[in-house]
């Protein structure tokens, strides 16, 4: 039978310190890799918040991709207490290394002490709480991450109308449909999904447009099914987004997931999780089943996904389609994490993205339009091209330099450019013609 950190689940004062215990001893057994740092107390200033991190000290954190995992928002979602755990176990392993090599992976086992020992939901689902703010607040202004993923756990009538008690779900948690967002997340849940389900566990995955019609739970912001297509009309920004980390907001608007905020400021790739602490008992592998997709979600996070130049989360296409977009800059993680930070509050002023095939079979024209004031700025204008062989660029006439990289069946040209000031830049690529062998 298969070994787990905590075979049963642990409950009040006395669960809380158990699993305070195991995060010291796990710092303790793995010095080299991990290291414990306090974000802050629990309201009543009790209790400590343990975040854990994860990596290779000897790799520089600007070579690596950032990953912050949070479990326990509500005090009562008991399977999200034995996840953390079985996630550090992993990341501790020598199956992890590579993810160590390439990643900082930072997880806060219980963000809700205060509610874990009264076994209640000590929380709100109607924005961010002060103390939430704190924490995420002073840990993201620290590490800026690329993935944030947030777990929860279904108790025994805590699931959709149609289903209770017996349900595991992934949540693609972006709160736009901006550029291919909506696309990215669905192929990514995919895969989590097939890994969770290779290894026995059955999960859904429900959009947060989803979550608006059969709601998780009862009350009065349960959706009647009639309004199903209404809220599909319209942009659906389940995730406030006037909420940010460490702000006040006067605005609170539903907030199950804490990792919203990230993606509204940063493009953060944000999934919530629920886990099932009804139909799974601890040791039965409920923490196995929350472990699974998180894993293969950090695995991904290693690689690089075909319309991507460099290996990583996907974050970087920011404005458009696979067809024409705008990405970041940046040789590094870090490069391009500080490139998105300022890349992606200005999305909404790139108001021309371009492309022209002419009847030339060996000319593609392509124009960008800038409204903002914040320049100079620097983008990379990313193309998906049939052709295989780029001859050449050049951006208002004058030659630019130009990257290429292919996924399976077609060339990104991955051209970098500086807008110096607003108005539009015209660029001519030359090419060989397209030929389908």
């Amino acid at each position: 039978m298969t070994k787990y950190i905590f075979d049963h689940m642990p409950m009040g004062e006395e669960g809380l310190k158990e699993v305070h215990a195991w995060i010291d001893d796990f710092v303790e057994k793995n010095p080299e890799i991990a290291d414990k740092k306090v974000l802050g107390k629990s309201d009543d200033g009790k209790w400590d918040i343990p975040a854990v991190t994860v990596t290779n000290r000897s790799i520089p954190d600007d070579d690596k991709q950032i990953a912050i995992v949070t479990l326990l928002r509500h005090g009562q979602e008991r399977g999200a207490r034995i996840v953390g755990a079985e996630i550090l176990n992993y990341l501790a392993g020598e199956e992890a290394a590579d993810i160590r090599n390439k990643q900082k992976v930072i997880v806060v086992p219980i963000a809700n002490p205060e509610g874990f020992i009264r076994d209640e939901f000590n929380s709100t689902m109607y924005g961010i709480t002060d103390l939430e703010k704190r924490i995420w607040g002073a840990l993201c202004a620290e590490d800026i991450p690329d993935m944030m993923i947030d777990y929860h756990s279904l108790g025994k009538s805590d699931a959709t109308k149609y289903d209770r008690g017996d349900m595991e779900v992934i949540i693609p948690a972006n709160s736009t449909k901006w550029g291919m967002d909506e696309q990215i997340y669905q192929h990514v849940a995919g895969k989590m999904q097939a890994a969770a389900e290779a290894e026995g566990w059955p999960y859904e995955i429900h959009t947060l447009e989803d979550l608006s019609f059969y709601y998780f739970g009862d009350g009065p912001t349960a959706r009647l099914p009639q309004r199903y297509l209404e809220e599909k009309v319209f942009l659906l920004h389940i995730q406030n987004m006037y909420e940010h980390y460490n702000k006040p907001s006067s605005l609170p608007g539903y907030t199950n997931y804490t990792c919203g905020p990230a993606y509204m400021q940063w493009h953060t790739l944000v999934f919530g999780m629920e886990t099932n602490h009804w139909s799974i008992k601890p040791e039965d592998g409920l923490g196995e089943s929350g472990l699974i997709p998180c894993r293969a979600l950090m695995e991904m996070g290693n690689n690089r996904f075909p319309w991507e130049k460099d290996p990583g989360y996907p974050t970087n296409l920011l404005c458009g389609d696979f067809r024409i977009s705008i990405r970041t800059r940046g040789n590094t993680p870090g490069e391009r994490r500080a490139s998105r930070e300022k890349l992606w509050p200005e999305r909404v002023n790139f108001n021309i993205l371009k492309r022209e095939m002419l009847e030339d079979p060996e000319t593609t024209l392509a124009e960008v339009g800038y409204l903002g004031e914040n320049v100079p700025l620097d983008i990379a204008l990313c193309l998906r091209m049939r052709q295989d062989v780029i001859n050449g660029v050049m951006i208002d006439g004058k030659k630019a330099d130009f990257e290429t990289f292919k996924d399976h069946c077609s060339t990104f040209l991955y051209i970098p450019m500086t807008v110096e000031k607003p108005g539009l830049q015209k660029l001519t690529i030359t090419h060989e013609a397209f030929n389908k062998k």
